[in-house]
């Protein structure tokens, strides 16, 4: 963040510019001051830095077991909320293990595995059927068996809850007479099932005679049948079954679809080896080493030694990889003090969660068991930029930069804001995240933040802010927007946001614009000062109000800089609907001047004038740096960061040359341990 020079409450730490409705500020490092920043980027200045071991922040979380287990659920929403640094919630020093998100971890771990394993696992069915009991057509008992002495069938009934592929099982033998064997048939719902087979067994040594059969899901009626009666006194060729039974064995549901079971568990220890390596290789978002694998799969043998089967058995093992630390954790090793190269697994992770907020993909796990990561960051900068995932840099990054997170949270008053629904709150959110995406995704200059033309609304926003109606009910883009509602000083989110649940809020505002777009920080305000408190019956505009506040010197110095900006956001009333009149129905005044002595009026002339400004690329650059890498830069970022802004200007400050200029320099590429 930046320091104004020469104003007081600016050394050492300052209170964080980001808000979130129930977050405490955070406070951060300041950057140098503008009159110490460095023209030459001398390698004795630069240091690749180090990163704390960062944790899965819940979205994180979420979207990671989203993308490994296909689970939608967000069972992340069940944990502790997760504490803000500079700004975001995925800065390491912040991100801390309680017991309680210990205890949350187990229990979701366990819920995630049971679901995924049920949906993937088959369990083996068995049921028997004794000859004596079914039903026959001719015949009669002979001991524990049932003779068929002429042309039949017995059969019985077996229900079925998974339909699939099972085996038919006969156990029978044959009374020899006659040139022939005894030919037996496999009955399901009163069909042969396939050709008879001879039966060639006898009393002494019968034999089991099987089939494979396909049967749905519910009842059926299965059996046997003697097809060949031969009776020539004294021979008599006869069919004697023992039993019928149905049987398919446990196994796994290998195919495309399977996450998990990739093979059949039921086949032996190589099969559950390859699960545990393939499963624990995209959990922990590198290969496990052999002593890794031979702890899990030990598991497994243990449940199997207890008695338990061989799909508890990976329940517990793949239970204890979502438990490790390698799998809640980015772990980057601190190999020593020296700067390193991050290997391509390491980077792969920074990238992936970076640009989605995810593990890595098939195609970024491969280039990184290849070693090619490294020399692929353009391309697999702009492919991901293209895919659906990266919906998270609108979700998170800009969530949290440009403050649209927390705009469901606020809580206008109800009597003077009844319309300001939780829907309507919903579709100011948003707009602004829909806004942003279109920068990565289209490669559009990030000036238009401040100035576009189009926007996102439906019907109810656009009621809001009084525009013709897009006629939809959802979201839709809109083009040629009018004037006051053209980039994001004209979102209805933000300036609710940015307002009291009663009023609007110049200050708030201001420091929004200097803080979030400009990077310029305002010192806290001196202990014990008095709190503005408006005119219950005003006689002057806010803005008198406010000018009256300021006249206070121990006011001046922070409204001095604040309240300008703010006033000329001051046509937008609290929940950001366009007036030139306030509450009070007077005229409002929307001029301002910047601390530099830039003047505008309006939030057009605003969003012009620090769209000029060239440290909104700066700021731009700057919070991206602190997304990306999960800490604030300091002094010896300068030279990326100084890197990173003017790759962004040289191409038409487009955010994908931004974030590849981020990529591909040193600080991300390489880290150092620390010092003991």
């Amino acid at each position: 963040m930046l320091c104004l020079v020469g104003l007081t409450g600016c050394e050492g730490f300052i209170a964080s510019a980001h808000w979130v409705p129930g977050e405490a500020p955070t406070e951060v490092p300041v950057r140098p001051p503008l009159e110490e920043e460095i023209d030459v980027c001398e390698p004795a200045r630069v240091d690749v830095g180090r990163v704390t071991l960062r944790r899965l922040n819940r979205f994180e979380y979420d979207s990671t077991v989203r993308d490994l287990l296909g689970d939608s659920t967000r069972p992340a929403q069940d944990f502790p909320a997760d504490d803000f640094g500079h700004g975001f919630d995925n800065q390491g020093d912040v991100l801390s293990t309680a017991p309680l998100l210990v205890e949350k971890y187990d229990t979701a771990a366990l819920k995630l595995v049971q679901t995924a394993l049920a949906a993937e696992y088959r369990p083996g069915f068995t049921q028997r059927l004794p000859a004596t009991s079914m039903t026959a057509s001719t015949g009669s008992a002979s001991g524990q068996a049932w003779n068929l002495y002429s042309n039949g069938t017995i059969v019985g009934d077996v229900t079925v809850t998974t339909a699939g592929t099972y085996t038919l099982n006969v156990r029978a033998w044959e009374q020899a007479a006659g040139p022939d064997r005894s030919q037996l048939s496999f009955v399901v719902d009163g069909v042969a099932q396939g050709a008879a087979v001879n039966v060639a067994a006898t009393a002494a040594a019968p034999q089991t005679y099987s089939r494979q059969v396909t049967l749905t899901a519910g009842t059926h009626r299965v059996g046997a049948g003697f097809l060949n009666d031969y009776y020539q006194a004294p021979d008599d060729r006869n069919l004697f079954v023992e039993w019928v039974e149905l049987t398919r064995p446990a196994s796994g549901a290998p195919g495309g679809s399977a996450r998990i079971l990739t093979c059949d568990p039921a086949t032996g220890a190589t099969c559950v080896r390859s699960i545990l390596s393939q499963f624990g290789r995209k959990a922990w978002r590198r290969p496990l080493v052999d002593a890794e694998l031979d702890r899990l799969a030990a598991l497994v043998t243990l449940a199997q030694t207890e008695g338990d089967d061989v799909q508890q058995g990976l329940e517990l093992a793949l239970h204890a990889v979502l438990l490790s630390p390698h799998f809640l954790f980015r772990v980057e090793a601190d190999l020593s003090t020296a700067p390193r190269a991050l290997d391509d697994h390491e980077l792969a992770a920074r990238l992936s969660y970076f640009l989605w907020a995810s593990a890595p993909d098939a195609e970024l796990s491969t280039l990184a068991d290849t070693g090619a990561l490294r020399a692929q960051l353009e391309p697999q900068v702009r492919r991901m930029l293209a895919d659906p995932r990266a919906d998270a840099l609108s979700s998170q990054f800009a969530g949290s930069w440009l403050w649209s997170r927390g705009v469901e949270e606020v809580s206008p008053d109800p009597v003077l804001f009844a319309t300001v629904t939780p829907a309507l709150k919903a579709a100011m959110k948003a707009q602004t995240e829909a806004f942003f995406g279109t920068f990565y995704k289209e490669d559009r200059s990030a000036l238009e933040l401040l100035s576009g033309t189009d926007s996102f609304m439906n019907d109810a926003l656009a009621t809001h802010y009084g525009v013709p109606l897009p006629g939809s009910a959802s979201l839709v883009r809109v083009q040629g927007v009018p004037e006051n509602r053209r980039g994001l000083l004209g979102h209805g989110g933000l300036l609710t946001i940015t307002s009291q649940p009663n009023r609007t809020s110049p200050v708030k505002r201001g420091k929004w614009v200097m803080s979030q777009l400009l990077c310029m920080e305002p010192p806290p305000p001196p202990a014990n000062v008095e709190a503005f408190a408006p005119s219950g019956t005003p006689t002057g505009t806010l803005r008198q109000q406010f000018e009256a506040h300021r006249a206070k010197p121990e006011c001046a110095g922070c409204h001095a800089m604040m309240d300008p900006i703010g006033f000329g956001l001051e046509n937008y009333d609290a929940v950001g609907r366009y007036r030139t009149t306030d509450t009070g129905g007077f005229a409002i005044d929307s001029k301002g001047t910047l601390f530099d002595g830039r003047t505008f009026t309006g939030p057009t002339e605003l969003s012009q004038t620090v769209a000029a400004d060239p440290r909104f690329a700066e700021c731009t650059a700057r919070q991206l740096f602190t997304y990306a890498l999960g800490r604030a830069p300091v002094s010896t970022d300068e030279c990326t960061v100084k890197n990173m802004t003017a790759a962004f200007s040289q191409n038409g400050h487009r955010f994908p040359a931004l974030i590849i200029a981020l990529v591909t320099s040193d600080t991300f590429t390489q880290r150092h341990g620390e010092s003991p």
